[in-house]
């Protein structure tokens, strides 16, 4: 808990003295960026810049915010996300996802820097929690080395044995709708429901399985797909052709018996209008880390809520992008369920105090002032990339 000198002293109109960024070298996968935000108060907040497409542009395009955020007052959280997004059109999500990745990295550390500030949970700020735990499912894809049916397999057993009850598999590795010109197509997305099945004999009927198909189909191999997979009572087929072709997805929707989920690197509002317009899947999948921060997720989460389309947030990064997500979760009443990159690497817990817990497939929502975690600086040395 911070003092109430910090608490007072930052009502005293406390500014941002400067941006640093921590790059941690995760998995073969990839790295983790970490924001933090600090303050002539002391205080620093917690952002998380993961999987943008390009670590080093993503490092230049935060290195240019930050000079823009010195002198600022972080609690005026969506003034200084509106001047982010006017000030430089690479950070308003027009020119893709490298900036919109910046500002929303920003934008999670303010949420977290404001709640400090006040000595209240960011999630009080954003108008209160509907929950006090946030479901999540266990995203296997970059903890599966082993990419054979057995061992999908594994890996979903493994996630079921911690106690997840929704596990997600991403099995059509060799599938690629550019390349449907050659032979054994079928034959390969043959391979990928084998590892479907294999993981669904695992995991028994109970625990719920969802499939991310990584936008592999063309139209027709998705239909046919979504076809041999229906014994398998999928939770939902997620992108199976290419996020940006609105009409194919809702074509599934409406006809393929499967539950369709999509939308995990569009930008903003306007990114998501056409989905939620036009009906194009059944659950919408915004990134706290792309499409804008907690402040952006929250009016997307907003319009879908008038469409009765829930949402799933999308988030197989680090910890800090993870309770970014539980805060918004815990505020949005059409949530449903929270990804979570199971079984990356095996000291992730530890990278933040406290330590990240999860207790039978759900994250409890922190009191603790801010998104209620700090980098544990210890277990940071130990794997930042210098």
């Amino acid at each position: 808990m911070f003092s109430e000198k910090a608490v007072l002293r930052w009502r005293d109109q406390v500014k941002i003295t400067h941006l640093e960024l921590h790059s941690v070298a995760a998995s073969h996968r990839g790295n983790w960026i970490f924001v933090q935000l600090h303050t002539d108060a002391g205080l620093s907040g917690l952002g998380e810049a993961s999987q943008s497409g390009n670590d080093g542009l993503v490092a230049a395009a935060l290195e240019q915010l930050g000079p823009r955020l010195e002198g600022a007052d972080p609690t005026q959280v969506e003034v200084l996300w509106e001047r982010m997004a006017r000030g430089s059109a690479i950070f308003s999500g027009d020119t893709g996802r490298v900036g919109a990745t910046a500002r929303s990295a920003v934008d999670q550390a303010l949420w977290d820097l404001a709640g400090k500030a006040l000595g209240v949970p960011a999630w009080r700020l954003l108008g209160g929690k509907r929950r006090d735990s946030v479901r999540l499912y266990a995203n296997l894809n970059r903890g599966t080395r082993d990419r054979s049916p057995q061992g999908f397999a594994d890996a979903a057993r493994r996630a079921v044995d911690a106690g997840f009850g929704a596990v997600k598999s991403t099995p059509f590795d060799e599938v690629h709708w550019r390349r449907m010109d050659r032979g054994g197509v079928e034959r390969d997305a043959d391979k990928g429901i084998a590892r479907l099945v294999a993981t669904r004999e695992a995991i028994g009927d109970e625990i719920e399985l969802l499939v991310d198909c990584h936008q592999r189909f063309d139209l027709a191999l998705a239909f046919k797909v979504a076809e041999k997979v229906r014994p398998l009572n999928l939770y939902w087929f997620e992108e199976p052709v290419p996020r940006d072709q609105v009409d194919e997805l809702r074509q599934l929707r409406l006809h393929s018996g499967q539950t369709i989920a999509g939308g995990e690197a569009l930008v903003g509002r306007e990114g998501f209008w056409p989905y939620i317009a036009q009906g194009a899947v059944d659950v919408l999948m915004p990134d706290v880390k792309h499409a804008g921060g907690i402040t952006e997720c929250r009016r997307i989460a907003a319009l879908a809520e008038i469409a009765q389309m829930p949402i799933a947030p999308h988030s197989p990064a680090g910890p800090v992008s993870t309770m970014a997500g539980v805060h918004l979760a815990a505020t949005v009443a059409n949530f449903t369920v929270l990804e979570y990159a199971f079984g990356e690497v095996d000291w992730r817990g530890e990278l933040v105090r406290p330590t990240e817990t999860i207790i039978d497939g759900h994250i409890r929502v922190p009191d603790a002032p801010g998104l209620g975690i700090e980098l544990d600086e210890a277990v940071l040395m130990a794997h930042q990339v210098q």
